[in-house]
């Protein structure tokens, strides 16, 4: 079972609650307290330290002016012309001269500055500098009321006099500014109008000379008039040149017609024109009387006859009168036709011409009305400006002030600030507010862990157990665990039982269980991962467990001072003793089958190894560590393999012969001649040669007895006359590795195992990192030991190097059953807990929870 969340847990938000706030502000008390304190404290000294400050306020009204000039131009509407207006009047209240004549009128210089020279004094006297009219302005506030035209006029002073004083004289001051104002601008603006007057006037004698001239060039006396009567004559113009089109439309549709019928088709004969003649009418009508005459004499007489020859002339006669009769029409609708285009062109040059007498009359008109708008405009600007003057100048011979004192400013009884109660009680709401916020920023910045909640929560583990925190750990690197022989002082234990539950996650069993390997891991050093786990052992020893606590972090062992037991021999010895032995030859009761293909795999070694038992001899043959092929010297594979392919039906006993017969001549391998004859195919092959490969595993790993010998060397795999499929054998090695045990290894790693002196736990350290080349594991002779001490422990704590600080470490994961990673609280952020969460995932490692190590509180 993983620990990581799930795809549904991990889309669903956080729901925080009101005790989640309420827990902050506890954990955080102290930062909330002390800026708390801070801020009441600073605020009530600043309070009752501060100087008292008393404000004098005069009230004045301000009444509206108006602006005889407004009405020129284009300007704003009234309501926003006051509004700017009064606008200006509160800036020219804090203005700098203004504020420069009180301080002189009043001597205010000295107050701002007491400390000043006698000579100093006099130069300030003369001209104020801005640093005293700075403090004069800020000392001054101007209030209008809302609503209405007053406007409050205060200073605040230290003086209850002086601010009354000052407030007048100020206003005063302003009264009297203004009323001088009002001159200058009445004198400016009466000089500028009479200037614009003598202009103006220049101009609407200019327009109106101008325009007479133009009257007079141009001969116009009504100009209205004249337009009425072109406008006239080019509408009859016009009609008449309509009139002329259709006319000419319609001769030139009869003449048309005339011209697409000859004489001989009747249909020209129902045009109206001809239809209407008397004359061809006359004539056609007596070509059918004798045609008529000609059909009833010609039953009586041929066509030779005299009567009907002269009936022949005469019909002729006929039909080239019509034909000249038409002919006749035709030149007669011709002209007509002529003459009613020749009075269709003169009409239209008559109305053209009439359309120039037009625009010229129009564009003398658009001179004309430009003319006499300028000079009517200029007439009325003259007016204005006369009308003005006479304004300003009646206005000018009265003093008009619009600015008046209602109230006078009174010496004030009470100072306006510091105002010591409003003070403080603001620094208190501010102080809890304040505190508050800092309390919930410095949470938030703090992206560390320190709750199981923020376990569950933010990283997904389940919670295994929370260490409190202790103050005699502060300065101890690795504390020693309590002995496990009885003393008077008790151990503080977990806020809930880790050792307890523990068991029920790996669903242990005393009677039966088989060994299971946990990886006690952390981000860094420094988070009590060794401590953690001699808890653990402790906890899981007193429980009934057969513990094995092992040391794999070479690099800073920690778990023999935790116990208390040497550092001697340990793990590194015996990787160093299992690396180092010698494979040349020895016997089978020192190193086993198990351990000799175990050391083949670890070194990758490539060669023969011939095991002998007695008279019988097998030899395997090894390319970098991987079994490749094993034979039977005693007993010839080719009589077993012909055997199998024999019963499997992929042989006849003809072709077994006639192989096996060549096997003895030449000395080739059987399947070599079997695929090379065409008798079977490598596939067929490869079945038999497996099982036969398996069965002599079997027998080879029931010897318990007997002598090996090994003899390096690189191995052909394409070799001619020898046929290798590259199967994996590895299963089957190690199944039976485990079924005959492994002397060597388990001497090896059994006698670096030590007692403690707790009950039903034993301790295998690290040893010297030093005799280790590299200071590096090796992963594959780790999980051999691990394999071998499974079968002789209930659980086997390891401890591993941190995932952050060794590279690598992260992969001893996979040798284990499960992981329990050990976090100390506030100390390491989120993003290396999950960066060394995420190094656990890719290994597929089975996180079975988080133990939280020095928790403050809960």
């Amino acid at each position: 079972m993983s620990s990581r969340p799930g795809p549904e847990q991990m889309s669903l938000p956080q729901q925080v609650h009101l005790d989640d706030y309420l827990n902050i502000i506890r954990r955080r008390k102290w930062v909330v307290i002390a800026f708390f304190a801070v801020v009441v404290g600073m605020v009530s000294t600043f309070s009752f330290m501060s100087t008292p400050v008393y404000k004098a306020t005069t009230q004045i009204i301000i009444e509206s002016q108006s602006f005889p000039v407004m009405g020129m131009g284009d300007v704003a509407s009234k309501a926003s012309a006051e509004q700017d207006y009064y606008q200006t009047q509160y800036n020219l209240l804090l203005g700098r001269g203004l504020s420069r004549q009180v301080i002189q009128d009043l001597a205010l210089w000295k107050k701002f500055l007491p400390d000043v020279s006698e000579a100093s004094r006099e130069t300030l006297e003369d001209q104020i500098s801005p640093i005293i009219v700075n403090r004069y302005l800020a000392n001054l506030q101007i209030t209008p009321v809302r609503g209405t035209r007053l406007v409050n006029i205060s200073f605040l002073s230290p003086s209850r006099e002086l601010s009354a004083r000052v407030a007048d004289a100020h206003a005063l001051a302003f009264i009297e500014k203004n009323i001088r104002l009002q001159h200058s601008v009445s004198e400016q603006r009466f000089d500028w109008l009479k200037n614009q007057i003598q202009e103006q006037k220049a101009k609407v004698e200019a327009s109106q000379r101008a325009l007479y001239e133009y009257k007079k060039a141009n001969k116009i006396i009504s100009l209205e008039e004249r337009q009425n009567i072109v406008s006239q004559k080019l509408m009859e113009v016009n009609s008449a040149l309509t009139k002329a089109k259709g006319e000419r439309i319609a001769k030139q549709a009869q003449y048309e017609q005339l011209e697409a019928y000859s004489v001989k088709d009747e249909n020209l004969f129902l045009l109206p024109e001809i239809a209407q003649d008397s004359v061809v009418q006359s004539l056609r009508s007596q070509l059918f009387q004798l045609k008529d005459q000609k059909a009833e004499m010609g039953i009586k007489f041929g066509p030779k006859h005299p009567k009907m020859i002269e009936l022949d002339l005469r019909s002729k006669q006929l039909q080239r009168e019509i034909s000249d009769e038409v002919e006749r029409l035709r030149q007669l609708i011709k002209g007509e036709l002529d003459r009613a285009i020749a009075l269709e062109d003169s009409t239209g040059q008559a109305l053209e011409a009439q359309k120039k007498v037009t625009i010229s009359l129009h564009e003398k008109a658009i001179n004309y009305n430009v003319l006499s708008r300028e000079a009517e405009s200029n007439q009325n600007i003259y007016d204005i400006l006369l009308k003005q003057a006479k304004e300003i100048g009646l206005a000018s011979v009265f003093d008009s002030n619009n600015v008046r004192i209602v109230e006078n400013a009174e010496v004030p009884l009470f100072p306006v600030k510091p105002k010591i109660f409003l003070n403080i009680l603001l620094a208190v709401v501010l102080g809890l507010f304040m505190g508050t916020g800092l309390a919930f920023f410095v949470e938030y910045m703090d992206n560390t862990v320190k709750t199981p909640q923020d376990v569950q929560q933010r990283l997904g583990m389940p919670v295994l157990g929370a260490i409190p925190y202790e103050k005699s750990l502060k300065n101890r690197n690795t504390p020693a665990l309590p002995s496990g022989r009885p003393s008077g002082k008790s151990h503080k234990p977990y806020y809930y039982d880790a050792g307890g539950r523990l068991p029920a996650r790996l669903k242990l069993d005393q009677q039966g269980m088989s060994g299971q390997v946990l990886l006690i891991e952390s981000a860094t050093m420094g988070e009590g991962k060794t401590t953690v786990l001699g808890n653990l052992a402790v906890s899981l020893g007193k429980a009934g467990l057969r513990v094995l606590v092992t040391d794999c972090d070479l690099n800073r062992p920690a778990l023999h001072h935790l116990f208390g037991v040497r550092n001697e021999g340990g793990l590194s010895a015996a990787m160093t003793a299992i690396l180092s032995q010698d494979m040349g030859s020895g016997t089978l009761e020192k190193c086993g089958l198990s351990d000799l293909f175990s050391l083949i795999a670890l070194k990758k070694y490539s060669g023969q190894l011939t095991v002998t038992n007695n008279d019988q001899a097998m030899t395997s043959v090894f390319q970098h560590g991987r079994l490749l092929n094993i034979e039977n010297q005693n007993n010839p594979p080719e009589n077993r393999l012909g055997s199998m392919l024999l019963r499997g039906g992929s042989l006849t006993e003809s072709q077994l012969e006639e192989a096996l017969e060549r096997n003895r001549r030449t000395g080739q391998p059987l399947g070599y001649i079997l695929i090379n004859a065409g008798f079977i195919t490598q596939d067929q092959l490869q079945g038999p040669l497996k099982l036969q490969t398996e069965e002599h595993l079997q027998k080879l790993f029931s010897w318990k007895h007997g002598n090996f010998a090994f003899d390096p060397g690189v191995v052909e795999t394409y070799e001619n006359q020898r046929i290798y499929f590259g199967e994996d054998y590895t299963p089957v090695i190690h199944r039976l590795s485990r079924m005959a045990g492994s002397r060597l290894f388990e001497g090896e790693i059994l006698s670096r195992v030590k007692p403690t002196d707790h009950a039903n736990i034993h301790l295998l350290p690290a040893g010297e990192a030093d005799v280790v080349h590299g200071d590096f594991i090796n992963f594959a002779l780790l999980a051999k030991f691990l394999e071998i001490l499974k079968g002789r422990f209930d659980v086997i704590l390891v401890d591993a190097p941190p995932i952050l600080d060794a590279a690598g470490s992260e992969s001893i994961s996979i040798l284990a059953d499960g992981v329990i990673f050990v976090v100390k609280a506030g100390h390491l952020s989120m993003k290396m807990l999950n960066e060394a969460k995420s190094r656990l995932a890719e290994t597929n490692a089975r996180i079975i929870g988080a133990v939280l190590n020095q928790v403050t509180g809960r």
